[in-house]
């Protein structure tokens, strides 16, 4: 009797530690599936995050300022990633004729941008002081005269941020 009772708690300290190991085991991956899970949702909000800066502006009522605006964060976007392929946007505005006027290029096509005329690390000036004048305002209101409409917003298929934005003068 006295060796039943001494496989029985055997029995049982066997049993206690496939069910401790069994749970350590679900609870390890566990917390690796909810680790992958914040990393992809961490992943999705800095997507969002950084496609909602540019959405902002595909809209029908941008002004210079707002096409100055949206080129400068793409020509940064360009440069801080290296002129990547995958990641790089490029900003094209048109005029009435859908001829296009600026374009935001890539590092390889840098020479022909006609956007900017030269770079420092405090400020991007501009090439043709001509777009002045899509600054002026009409008379005795405070609405600009002309209008930049957001026509087209292409998103990359592979890392799924935005890689082109055009816009026309309205």
């Amino acid at each position: 009797m006295e060796n039943a009772s001494k496989a029985f708690i055997m029995a049982a300290g066997v049993l206690i530690a496939v069910m401790v190991a069994s749970f350590m085991i679900f609870a390890l991956r566990k917390a690796g599936r909810l680790s992958s899970e914040y990393e992809s949702q961490r992943a999705d909000l800095e997507l969002v995050n950084f496609n909602s800066q540019f959405e902002y502006f595909a809209r029908d009522n941008n002004t210079y300022f707002d096409i100055m605006t949206v080129s400068n964060m793409a020509y940064d976007v360009n440069r801080n990633n290296g002129y990547d392929a995958n990641n790089k946007i490029e900003i094209i505005i048109k005029n009435d004729n859908d001829h296009i006027l600026y374009r935001i290029l890539s590092k390889e096509a840098l020479e022909r941008n006609h956007f900017f005329e030269k770079e420092t690390d405090k400020q991007i000036y501009m090439y043709d002081t001509t777009l002045l004048d899509y600054t002026k305002l009409k008379p005795d209101t405070e609405e600009y005269i002309h209008k930049f409409v957001c026509t087209k917003t292409d998103y990359n298929d592979v890392t799924g941020k935005i890689c082109e934005m055009q816009f026309k003068i309205k």
